[in-house]
C-alpha cells in the first residue's frame, strides 16, 4: 500500500465520519467497500447520500485522488 493510498483511505474515512449529521445510506457496506478498495461500490453507495454541492465536489475529488493512488497489479 503506497503512502498516498493509505493517507487518502484514512482521509476518506475521516471525512465521512465528520459528516455524521448526514445520514449516509449503507454505512457498513461503505466501510467494507473502502476497506476492499472497491471504488465503483464507494461511488455507487455515496451517490445516494444527501451531500451539498460543495461536499459532493470535495468528496468526488478525494475519491478520484484515492483511485489514482491505488497500487496497480504490477506493484
Amino acid at each position: 500500500m503506497s503512502n498516498d493510498h493509505a493517507w487518502l483511505t484514512v482521509t476518506l474515512r475521516d471525512w465521512l465520519e465528520n459528516q455524521r449529521h448526514v445520514q449516509t445510506p449503507h454505512r457498513a457496506a461503505l466501510r467494507a467497500a473502502i476497506d476492499g478498495r472497491d471504488i465503483d461500490s464507494v461511488r455507487s453507495l455515496l451517490a445516494e447520500a444527501p451531500f451539498s454541492d460543495e461536499q459532493r465536489k470535495y468528496l468526488d475529488d478525494l475519491i478520484d485522488r484515492w483511485e489514482k493512488a491505488l497500487p496497480t497489479a504490477d506493484e
